[in-house]
């Protein structure tokens, strides 16, 4: 993988790719890797190019197998879906390109072999009838679509795309984002929304989250309102973060009270399970960090077998600080993905993992994390008085072992410290009361 992903071999790959077409390569960086070892690895690369003063930015994925029966399962089913066209992610789509000596290839979004409609959704000319509602008259829709701008928010391969479609209505820019997954993960979100739409508007001011306007089956494309501001930052001490806590306490109470179904489950043994699969990836690559966890699975085991099971409730899935909104002091919920039923304390848990800073900048960091943990539980039992939360130290301490995993995963610098510090807290939440 190493060989695959150097500088030398992706300036080779480029040079290839751009050949003839008057394009060059500004610049190439590393935007991403995950490791999912013992079969799979990803680094995405964003590259710049430009031709005549004009520039784009791209994005180039190289996926590799890191054995020969995962590098079989690959290449079938990349050459099942489109690996062989040609490569052109100027004027056509990045197709893959297969390397069987080194197990990998390369591909450009929007190609993705899991979301094989998601270039339909970045192109102006397919998305100008559905955003427009226009007729299919050719000229029309090739008119309209010169005023739709399609920005590429986030893309993570094989997982999802964001993309922001800015329509100009008489001179004026109107935004609606877009989501694509694999399979019809888009129309749950929608079905989800809707109902919790419903709920909220029991409780004005508690739960804010975007409006859903539609999905497109034929592209499994979900269509969402623009929501104004910024996400929540990462710097602990800031007043948007200070206040967060309380926002996310009440959106989540409202979330629970909800009684939104869902065809999904989180239970605490397949989260468990998951961890026996993570012991082993550790394994390979931080032999500390194996022991631990593998400790750490069988202490939780133990605390789930002397607790009683919580209530299950209607939960978010992904209750993290950064899938919230700011603007003019109102917080918005984003991202009803993972949407699930679950024990009470699994978001709760999940939250409050993710306020521990992986690297704070000094002290002061660290406190404000414990503080907005405490708020956010404090202002979480006020709203729900009689919530079951037995197993809080169970599903917090799951959380910061999969964050470690996060980390394992993405082989980022001082990775290995960040998950031992993080098993480490996990052992000592596990074992403590809840703040308050």
């Amino acid at each position: 993988m190493d060989a695959a992903t150097d500088q030398e071999s992706v300036a080779t790959f480029l040079d290839s790719v751009l050949a003839e077409t008057g394009w060059e390569v500004s610049k190439v960086r590393t935007r991403g890797t995950r490791l999912d070892p013992p079969d799979w690895f990803w680094t995405t690369f964003a590259v710049d190019v430009y031709k005549d003063g004009e520039h784009r930015d791209l994005r180039m994925v190289a996926k590799g197998a890191l054995n020969p029966d995962a590098w079989s399962r690959l290449s079938e089913k990349l050459m099942d879906r489109g690996a062989g066209k040609r490569c052109d992610p100027i004027n056509g789509v990045g197709y893959p390109v297969l390397f069987p000596k080194t197990q990998h290839a390369y591909w450009f979004y929007p190609y993705d072999p899991r979301m094989p409609n998601l270039p339909l959704a970045a192109d102006p000319v397919r998305m100008a009838p559905i955003l427009l509602g226009l007729d299919e008259d050719p000229s029309e829709v090739l008119a309209s679509a010169r005023r739709i701008d399609i920005e590429r928010v986030r893309y993570t391969p094989e997982i999802g795309a964001i993309l922001c479609y800015t329509i100009d209505v008489r001179g004026h820019p109107s935004k609606i984002y877009g989501k694509v997954q694999p399979g019809h993960r888009g129309l749950r979100t929608y079905n989800v929304v809707e109902g919790l739409w419903r709920a909220a508007a029991h409780y004005p001011g508690y739960l804010n989250l975007p409006r859903p306007l539609g999905y497109v089956e034929e592209i499994g494309l979900l269509l969402e309102e623009g929501v104004k501001g910024r996400p929540v930052g990462n710097r602990r001490t800031s007043a948007e973060y200070v206040m967060m806590p309380t926002a996310a306490a009440e959106a989540l109470a409202v979330i629970h009270e909800s009684q939104v179904e869902s065809d999904e489950r989180i239970d605490i043994e397949s989260e468990l399970g998951r961890l026996d699969r993570v012991v082993e990836q550790f394994a390979y690559v931080l032999p500390n960090g194996h022991f631990l966890l593998k400790d750490l699975v069988t202490h939780m085991r133990e605390a789930v077998r002397k607790t009683r099971a919580e209530d299950w409730l209607p939960t978010h899935g992904d209750l993290k600080y950064d899938q919230f909104m700011f603007h003019n002091d109102q917080f918005t919920l984003l991202d009803f993905d993972y949407f699930a039923l679950a024990e009470t304390s699994y978001d709760l848990g999940k939250f409050c993992a993710y306020l521990i800073p992986s690297n704070p900048m000094d002290w002061t960091e660290s406190v404000a994390a414990e503080e907005a943990r405490a708020e956010f539980i404090r202002r979480y039992r006020e709203l729900r008085p009689l919530a079951t939360l037995q197993r809080f130290g169970v599903y917090e301490s799951l959380q910061l072992a999969l964050r470690a995993m996060a980390f394992m995963w993405a082989q980022s610098r001082g990775w290995e410290r960040i998950a031992e510090t993080f098993l480490v807290l996990a052992f000592e939440r596990l074992k403590s009361r809840l703040p308050g």
